[in-house]
């Protein structure tokens, strides 16, 4: 017998016996004269810990009273450490106190780690899979778990057939840890096969499962055992939430002579098809059931899809949360119908069909309908109480709209003035609901230095100081409100300094506005600019002013009128400067009158997916030049499809156009091609043309007609449009040559930039004029179509 185990069961002999004494001496009676307090705490038995450490874990302290509990727990407590086979606890009484003694047998400690066999994977690597070092004690579950984590390390790796196995002499005689390891061949997926697939083909299928096959040099295809146990259970939950309930998924590897390759096949036992036979609802007492039927997707006949499921669950959450009912419960069940019941008469079936039907039956629990009683906000240092009421779509003494609280939270959010809202109902006493606003107030000055490019103004510099919280009229009190940041802030008011140096346009201007003028739906704005560009055959300089003022009406309408002011200079000819050109050269000044109306039904400002945007504007002109010019603009969005993430496919259409009428000078002329008009031609690319060098001089009438598809491609950053855009520049009303290009493009979300994506297309002429200028490529940020 080895010596360290001798002593290990002499240990155990004493602890023992320790045990005994211990039970013996607390079923004694104790004269009532002896302190019942802790004279001392002793440790025994510890040879690879010191005193303090062990101690560390104990709660019983001298000048404690005694108590059983507390010491038993703390033999519980140094067990849990994993570091101690044994741990017992006796008292000891004396006429000053009671001495605790902690008898422990430690566990012996890990002396060396050691991996034998590896060739593809590092030490290193190895080594940060194991939850124990050399000087921990031995603990074999721990070391069993190391000796499947590596295992199951070089099965991810594609080494399928790999193994690892634990030296039990080593670890028993010698406390080290041996793993050896056989690593066998690193296996690549040849292939990836479905076999018995009919409702989806393979190439659906690939997108659902993680694994891939091998594709030299840009893709390794390692077999991982745990990947294709996923894809499993995914493919199987793929099926199930198409409406194939009794689908069987499984999967085959058929391993090549040399085990360095496989054929991965999963085989598919679809079943059948599984239809809505009866749409039952229970607890409703609001809705009549041919109402609450009438708004869902998944009805009588449908195929059962899980995904469209869940949304009617959400559709009738809505219908009830719009007029109070806030706290609606909605479920729902699905019943299998016994093949054996009788076939419904709506339901044609192939002879010797068996149907396949489920009977959906809603659990609604109504509860209590709620009006709206106070509107309490929180969270907000700077930004002023109004500026957040102002967005609220409800209000008190309403019926407590869920969809329009949701509408709410989401205009605070695209404001840009906080980084969350949450807008919860609580409290309120009987029949009434108290909505609480909790905003988290974002950074709204941003000071930007930096460079960029575009397709339509070249490389730019940027120098831009912009606060989207600013208030004119909140002067500091002190310096207390400039060190806090309250100062010129909390209005909801936007001012923007900005200055672009470029290569083909120089801009400085001052933006200001005011969404709401004292307090009613009235929006005031300035403006004042200097600005020069580099035009095809002359350089054009604008300075001047902007005032605005419009009107929000309550049907979505928004009413503005601005005035202009502005001069414009005509200079630094080339040798090739069509006539248009000359008759303006010099200065020119403008004064105009500008009336809009616009009506915007979309949800979202930033990315809409569904509603309606329309805008018409009338602008007449007066100074060295007379004329008006008219402009209609007509956007439209539709959700043709939402994934699994809600991220949404989205149609869009473009209808615009725009018409001058009077003598209008080049500078204010309509010009077509680039982003915002048609792309794969050159900005100002579309354009009547005059002189020798058929040089562009602009058009009194444009038209535009386009669609755009979008589509998410990674997470919710990214996204891809496929976009035809077509129309005219024309001199007059007779359109001679109309345009067409499609292509494709991505739109790439940069938290840091804001909401507004940078946007990059690549744009195909499709029809033409001769004298066109086309352009492949066409990049800038932010929306555009």
């Amino acid at each position: 017998m080895k010596g360290a185990d001798s002593r290990q069961i002499l240990t155990v002999a004493v602890l023992l016996a320790g045990s005994f004494a211990s039970l013996g001496a607390r079923s004694r009676t104790r004269p009532a004269t002896y302190p019942d307090t802790v004279l001392e705490v002793r440790i025994e038995g510890n040879r690879f810990l010191s005193d303090s450490a062990v101690l560390a874990q104990v709660k019983t302290r001298p000048g404690q009273p005694y108590s059983d509990e507390l010491v038993r727990a703390d033999e519980q407590r140094l067990l849990k450490t994993r570091r101690y086979d044994n741990v017992i606890a006796t008292r000891t009484q004396t006429d000053k106190g009671i001495i605790v003694t902690f008898t422990v047998v430690e566990r012996p400690l890990v002396e060396a780690i050691r991996f034998e066999g590896n060739k593809s994977l590092k030490e290193k690597t190895l080594r940060k899979l194991l939850t124990f070092a050399e000087g921990d004690p031995i603990d074999r579950y721990r070391i069993d778990s190391a000796a499947r984590a590596v295992e199951s390390k070089y099965r991810s790796e594609g080494f399928h057939f790999a193994k690892v196995t634990l030296d039990r002499r080593a670890l028993r005689e010698k406390h080290q840890v041996v793993l050896r390891i056989v690593e066998g061949p690193r296996v690549a997926i040849r292939r990836i096969l479905f076999k018995g697939n009919r409702a989806f083909p393979a190439r659906r299928l690939r997108g659902i499962i993680g694994s891939r096959s091998r594709l030299w040099i840009f893709r390794a295809g390692t077999l991982d055992s745990e990947t294709v146990e996923r894809d499993v259970v995914d493919l199987r939950n793929f099926y199930r939430s198409e409406g194939y309930l009794d689908v069987q998924v499984g999967r085959h590897l058929d391993f090549s002579p040399d085990n360095r390759s496989v054929t991965l096949t999963f085989v598919i036992d679809e079943g059948q098809h599984h239809r809505i036979r009866n749409v039952v609802f229970e607890g409703n007492t609001v809705f009549p059931d041919a109402e609450l039927i009438r708004d869902l997707k998944l009805t009588r006949g449908k195929f059962y899809k899980e995904l469209t499921l869940r949304r009617d669950v959400e559709t009738l959450r809505r219908r009830y949360g719009e007029i109070g009912f806030i706290d609606v419960q909605v479920s729902v069940a699905t019943h299998y119908v016994a093949p054996t019941e009788p076939v419904p008469q709506w339901l044609e079936l192939p002879p010797g069909t068996k149907p396949a039907l489920v009977d959906l039956v809603y659990k609604i629990v109504e509860s209590e309908q709620y009006r709206v009683g106070r509107i309490d906000i929180r969270g907000n240092r700077v930004t002023k109480d109004k500026v957040i009421r102002r967005q609220l779509q409800f209000g008190p003494g309403q019926l407590y709209d869920t969809v329009a609280a949701e509408q709410s939270r989401r205009r605070l959010q695209e404001t840009g003035l906080f980084e969350k809202v949450s807008i919860t109902p609580y409290g309120g006493g009987a029949g009434v609901r108290n909505a609480l606003v909790e905003v988290s107030e974002a950074k709204t000055a941003q000071f930007l230095i930096g460079a960029g490019i575009s397709s339509n103004a070249g490389l730019l510099g940027s120098v831009s100081l912009t606060e989207r919280n600013f208030d004119l009229f909140a002067w500091p009190r002190g310096w207390s409100d400039i060190a806090a940041g309250r100062a010129f802030k909390g209005g909801g008011q936007t001012l923007r300094i900005s200055a672009e140096p470029g290569t083909e346009l120089m801009r400085f201007r001052i933006d200001w506005r005011e969404p709401y003028l004292f307090d009613k739906p009235y929006a005031l704005g300035a403006s004042s600019y200097v600005f020069t560009s580099g035009r095809e055959t002359y350089d054009e300089s604008r300075y001047g002013g902007l005032l605005s003022l419009g009107h929000r009406f309550p049907n979505r309408w928004y009413a503005e009128v601005a005035g202009r002011i502005e001069g414009v200079r005509v200079d630094n000819f080339s040798t090739k400067v069509p006539s248009d050109v000359l008759d303006v050269a010099g200065t020119t000044a403008l004064v105009s009158v500008k009336g809009t109306l616009v009506r915007d039904r979309t949800d979202s400002r930033w990315l809409p997916s569904k509603g309606d945007r329309i805008s018409l504007s009338y602008e007449q002109v007066f100074g060295d030049f007379t004329f008006a010019r008219t402009r209609a603009d007509y956007h439209v969005y539709y959700t043709v499809y939402r994934d699994a993430l809600e991220r949404k496919h989205i149609l869009a259409g473009r209808i615009a156009g725009g018409a001058i009428f009077g003598d209008s000078p080049v500078f204010e002329r309509f010009y077509g091609g680039g982003l915002g008009s048609i792309r794969g031609f050159r900005y100002r690319g579309i354009s009547p043309r005059q002189g020798r060098f058929a040089q562009v001089v602009g058009g009194d009438f444009m038209t535009f007609v386009g669609g755009e598809y979008s589509f998410p491609l990674v997470a919710r950053n990214l996204r891809g449009v496929v976009f035809l855009d077509t129309g005219t520049v024309e001199s007059d009303f007779q359109v001679t040559t109309y345009r067409a290009a499609a292509g494709v493009g991505i739109r790439l979300h940069v938290p840091f930039f804001g909401p507004v994506p940078m946007s990059l297309d690549f744009g195909f002429p499709i029809s033409k004029d001769a004298d066109d200028d086309t352009q492949l490529v066409s990049f800038s940020f932010g929306w555009v179509f």
